[in-house]
């Protein structure tokens, strides 16, 4: 099998001309089954039609897609890339038959948006009220999880777009990142904890204290224990480690450990009388609150719409 590929111009050709969707899922069940004979029961065709097709697809993208051994066949780096693709390919065809219900129903469409955990709420709150009010028949499906988490859900047509943070500048160019706003942090107790009586805090007794954080290897996670190395200081005692921002505010709230939280969240609940800003004031800021989708496909315009709302709501609020 030859190691490099065609041209693109001329694979394009042969794969618009001889592609077909029952290669991907042949390919798909055979992924899944590891045998050629499984996959062919599972999609109604004999074992020699599925084999020709693997061989088809192996021969339009002059690529081994499969390698045989023990556990039956495994995925080839080419087969793996493939797959990926294929999934998304699978994923849109669900989504299509979503979208065209919605519609004959009289929608106009369904948003899938992403949101991490550090997101300030009275923005999200806004954008959603903004957004249905220009498109009332547009449909919004909510996920949260961490910025990585709805990146793969994005790559693989599960969210269309989504709040989060892309920490790196050099993110990749199939990405469209359009920056919404840039939050500071908070050190935060309980309004009952000892040091919240303090006029001016010292980083030895912040040291000294048990907290609640985010976990390791998360950005807020690297900044906070920075904070005190950078003073001298050891880092913190953690007692509890915790990805929602939310569900920290609440147990610092209730006891006597220490935590960072994004500024919306801490004044929120400084607001509300169960939280203590502390002094120093830790202004740190990391990547900015972004929203983020794909780059390479045309979108509703009401994600568009999503976008410049977005960016007015963070000016309105004073977060951008």
């Amino acid at each position: 099998m030859p190691s490099e590929l065609p041209p693109v111009k001329g694979l394009d050709a042969i794969i618009n001309s001889r592609l077909r969707l029952k290669h991907f899922e042949v390919f798909r069940q055979v992924c899944e089954l590891h045998t050629i004979r499984k996959a062919a029961f599972a999609t109604n065709m004999t074992q020699p039609a599925a084999t020709k097709l693997i061989q088809e697809l192996e021969e339009m993208f002059q690529v081994v897609l499969f390698h045989r051994n023990r556990r039956g066949m495994q995925l080839t780096p080419h087969g793996e890339a493939l797959r990926r693709h294929i999934s998304i390919v699978f994923s849109d065809i669900a989504h299509i038959s979503q979208e065209l219900r919605h519609v004959t129903q009289g929608g106009r469409g369904t948003i899938r948006l992403g949101i991490i955990p550090s997101l300030s709420p009275e923005l999200l709150a806004r954008c959603i009220h903004s957004l249905l009010a220009q498109h009332p028949r547009i449909r919004l499906s909510l996920q949260e999880g961490t910025t990585d988490e709805l990146l793969e859900s994005l790559r693989t047509n599960d969210l269309d777009i989504f709040f989060g943070r892309m920490l790196h500048a050099d993110f990749p160019n199939d990405l469209r990142v359009t920056k919404i706003y840039t939050e500071t942090f908070e050190i935060v107790c309980a309004q009952s904890h000892p040091l919240a009586k303090l006029h001016d805090v010292r980083w030895k007794d912040l040291a000294g204290a048990h907290w609640v954080l985010p976990a390791l290897g998360s950005p807020l996670r690297d900044i906070a224990e920075s904070m005190f190395t950078e003073r001298g200081q050891l880092r913190p005692v953690v007692a509890v480690a915790s990805s929602s921002f939310h569900q920290m505010r609440y147990v610092i709230a209730s006891g006597q450990l220490l935590g960072v939280l994004p500024h919306s969240i801490a004044k929120a609940g400084e607001a509300g009388g169960d939280l203590a800003i502390l002094r120093p004031k830790q202004v740190s800021k990391i990547a900015p609150i972004s929203l983020i989708t794909r780059g390479d496909i045309d979108h509703l315009h009401a994600l568009l719409d999503l976008e410049r709302i977005a960016i007015q709501t963070a000016k309105n609020l004073m977060l951008a």
